[in-house]
């Protein structure tokens, strides 16, 4: 009746939109973090370059239809995962929120080298911590509200967002472009 009620007016019924494939996943869960950064991979499972199916293992995301706008929120974990034509290339570990931020529980995180070294990240790691296991950064930006230091190591970008007094708030991994 409504098919033949919309031809009469002359206008097809608008498509469905395709479903949230999140929508049958678990509720995410808190878990601790491990980020192997040679290899770009989140507790031995969630690689960057990986299909955004793999993060149902961390559970569904808070923000809703995450698949439409490749974002991925998971406030309960401090974590972030942004990607494009349905790969993971990007995650963020939110160590220290800001008050947008209010709903983010803190990330800590244990990150991994290729030398087999590892080191807590959370929001009381300072710049020289970061800088005794990388060495000086590939670029350095300061002002009077934050410091931002970058490293390209072992195909990723890696980007700590500091506040003022050195203490993290932020860290950015990305795959570069000609690794996977």
């Amino acid at each position: 009746m409504l098919k033949k009620l919309l031809a009469w007016l002359g206008r097809e019924p608008l498509p469905k939109p395709p479903p949230d494939p999140t929508a049958m996943w678990s509720a995410a869960r808190p878990l601790p973090l491990t980020l192997r950064i040679p290899d770009g991979r989140l507790n031995d499972l969630i690689a960057l370059g990986d299909s955004y199916q793999v993060l149902s293992l961390l559970g569904r995301p808070s923000n809703p239809h995450p698949y439409d706008i490749e974002r991925f929120e998971y406030p309960t974990l401090g974590l972030v995962v942004e990607g494009g034509g349905g790969n993971i290339e990007y995650f963020e570990f939110i160590v220290q929120p800001e008050t947008f931020d209010r709903n983010v529980t803190p990330a800590q995180v244990t990150l991994c080298l290729a030398d087999g070294r590892r080191f807590l990240l959370d929001g009381q790691t300072d710049e020289a911590v970061i800088a005794e296991h990388l060495g000086p950064p590939t670029e350095r930006d300061a002002d009077e509200e934050e410091i931002i230091v970058h490293y390209r190591l072992e195909g990723r970008s890696l980007e700590w967002e500091f506040t003022a007094h050195g203490k993290a708030k932020r860290f950015h991994v990305e795959r570069l472009m000609d690794s996977r």
